[in-house]
């Protein structure tokens, strides 16, 4: 299967899956392509995520950002999560081009080629649902979700 061919798959399970906020799209200019999307939250607020596909999709992990609103506010007035980086307690990597938060979904050493974008989807939801009650409790992603595999 082609790397054209896989992403029109994933666009169909995402579709298919209820995650149509989320598509896979062509670069204007060259062979990338990149998924983007806005997720609004429970509580009512809107991120907008955007994952670079590396070429060799599906056999290395997508990076995942959330792209808006950047910097992400932190639990206390005037903090920024942005600043943590790699943070276990908050279940990010380090950030993108962009000063972007990288969303951690996956580890490297547990992803294979099977696992396709409508579940990475999922945990992105799921982050930013944990994120909207760190927001508000200052309680950790990493405490409201104990694994995220």
């Amino acid at each position: 299967m082609t790397l054209l061919e896989r992403l029109v798959l994933e666009n169909q399970i995402l579709e298919r899956d209820g995650l149509s906020q989320f598509q896979v799209h062509r670069a204007q200019h060259g062979e990338s392509y990149y998924l983007w999307g806005v997720h609004r939250t429970n509580a009512g607020n809107a991120y907008t995520i955007w994952s670079p596909i590396p070429i060799d999709f599906p056999n290395t992990r997508p990076p995942v950002y959330v792209h808006e609103p950047n910097p992400l506010p932190g639990y206390r007035y005037g903090e920024s999560i942005n600043g943590f980086g790699l943070s276990h307690a908050l279940h990010t990597l380090s950030n993108g081009p962009n000063g972007e938060v990288q969303i951690c979904h996956w580890r490297d050493e547990r992803w294979h080629s099977g696992i396709t974008l409508n579940k990475v989807m999922l945990k992105i939801v799921l982050w930013l649902e944990g994120y909207e009650q760190y927001r508000t409790s200052g309680t950790t992603i990493s405490e409201l979700v104990r694994t995220m595999a």
